[in-house]
């Protein structure tokens, strides 16, 4: 059978070649299906485990998220000199290599209010119109560093903020940007810079204290996290010691607001990244304000607040930059009435603004005063037998005659004497309306700007009056 076969095999190969002429040729075809390009993902995940004066604070704490969702490291609204915290920050990046940069800004330090503690110190009042006048962050010292996961600063782990501190020190007037992996540095292998490998999980970690910050930490113990915590800092302590005994009021009822970033970069394909010592993301916004004071007002700028309003509400100084993260924005006031607002520069007419990276805008304010208003109405009684007529009792602002049942312009926070011409025969009743009117033919009435008021003056006749 095998030999039948053979011969088989022969006679066909003989017979291709004999018709080669004809275009036929030996040939073999593989297919390859479903040839595929896809794109990595560079998808930054961030997790923090927070604790608070020895305790887990579960309002900054959770689970591998992106901070878009209004996650915050910090949110404290109670603070008392010697309160402390630590938290442990894990970054994941997906399968691709990345550097990896963080970036924090101050963006304000606000003496929010003054109470009689506060003042007794010798601290100056509250400048409604001034965020950066209060004391709070040069009083909250922090201490950054590369921890292993186990949110305890172990001894020999890497720092990365020089050490303890202050948070005004940190991060005021220009952003405190960290290479925690480029080119030129990598905080967890100093010995080894460049990217951190996709798939891995990274930490870092951050101590506060409201006083005196020190850093002894404690021995390493080569364990890393556990998923139980069973090393951590409710079992060994944080690594850091915080004392605010010393502190007294000066930063009562004072505000602090922080913006914190993270970004990962691809590493392939971008040999000489460096996280260049300032947060790319910012843009920087100027909110200035004008008052027109021309019908008498007597506002200023100290008047009002200024604040821009994102997924935070962001106090800002009239004149003064202010560092935002790029977005969409409205700005906009709160402060007293009657006044007539309206924005010019790079906002729309509603205050609205698109901040792009490395934008710098300007957005001013203009406040108008409005006049005050004052309506007299003339009411007469004859009921003695007089005849005479409303329009026999002309109305009087300051001398001058105005119609009846008008309203009429004034000028705001000047007193305006109210008056008639009056006839004899008859005698006043009254001026009734409103409280600011006076009691008297002759009294006067001192308004606010945009506030109007009604006035009725009633005259009744003597008897035998014509």
């Amino acid at each position: 059978m095998k030999k039948i076969l053979f011969s088989l095999g022969l006679m066909i190969a003989v017979a291709i070649m004999a018709v080669g002429s004809t275009g036929a040729f030996l040939s073999d075809t593989e297919l390859s299906t479903g040839n595929v390009f896809a794109a990595g993902a560079i998808d930054l995940k961030i997790d923090n485990e927070s604790y608070y004066n020895g305790k887990v604070s579960t309002s900054t704490s959770w689970q591998l998220s992106d901070l878009s969702q209004g996650l915050l490291f910090f949110d404290f609204r109670d603070l008392k000199p010697d309160d402390e915290g630590e938290d442990t920050i894990s970054l994941h990046v997906d399968n691709n290599d990345a550097y990896l940069c963080m970036d924090m800004t101050l963006t304000s330090n606000d003496d929010i209010s003054s109470n009689e503690p506060e003042l007794n110190t010798g601290d100056v009042s509250e400048d409604v119109n001034n965020t950066w006048d209060g004391e709070l962050a040069g009083l909250l010292n922090m201490f950054w560093w590369a921890d292993d996961g186990d949110n305890v600063y172990e001894v020999g782990e890497q720092t990365i903020s020089d050490g303890v501190v202050s948070l005004e020190n940190l991060a005021t007037t220009t952003p405190y940007s960290v290479a925690l992996a480029d080119t030129s540095n990598n905080v967890w292998t100093p010995e080894t810079p460049g990217a951190i490998p996709g798939g891995q999980t990274k930490y870092i970690a951050k101590a506060w204290c409201y006083g005196a910050l020190a850093t002894p930490g404690v021995a390493q113990d080569g364990m890393g996290h556990l998923p139980d915590a069973s090393n951590g800092p409710l079992v060994r302590g944080t690594g850091v010691q915080c004392d605010g005994k010393t502190l007294g009021d000066e930063s009562q009822t004072d505000g602090v607001t922080v913006d914190v970033a993270f970004r990962a970069l691809q590493a392939r394909n971008n040999p000489n990244f460096s996280c260049g010592g300032q947060d790319p993301r910012l843009s920087k916004l100027t909110v200035i304000k004008e008052i027109i004071n021309d019908n008498g007002g007597n506002n200023v700028v100290s008047d009002y607040q200024l604040k821009v309003v994102g997924t935070v509400v962001t106090n800002v100084t009239s004149g003064v930059q202010t560092q935002f993260s790029a977005g969409n924005y409205v700005v906009t006031e709160t402060g007293v009435s009657g006044y007539v607002a309206s924005f010019s520069g790079d906002c729309n007419a509603a205050g609205q603004i698109t901040l792009n990276p490395g934008d710098e805008k300007t957005c001013t304010i203009t406040n108008n005063d409005l006049p005050a208003n004052i309506t007299l109405i003339k009411s007469v009684i004859n009921d003695n037998g007089g005849i005479k007529e409303l329009s026999q009792f002309p109305l009087l602002i300051d001398g001058g005659n105005v119609p009846n049942s008008t309203s009429v312009a004034v000028t705001a926070n000047t007193p305006h004497t109210i008056s008639e011409t009056q006839q004899a025969g008859y005698h006043l009743v009254s001026i009734t309306g409103s409280a600011k009117c006076p009691a008297v033919l002759g009294g006067s009435a001192t308004l606010d700007e945009g506030e109007a008021i009604t006035c009725t003056i009633t005259n009744s006749d003597d008897g035998g009056a014509l």
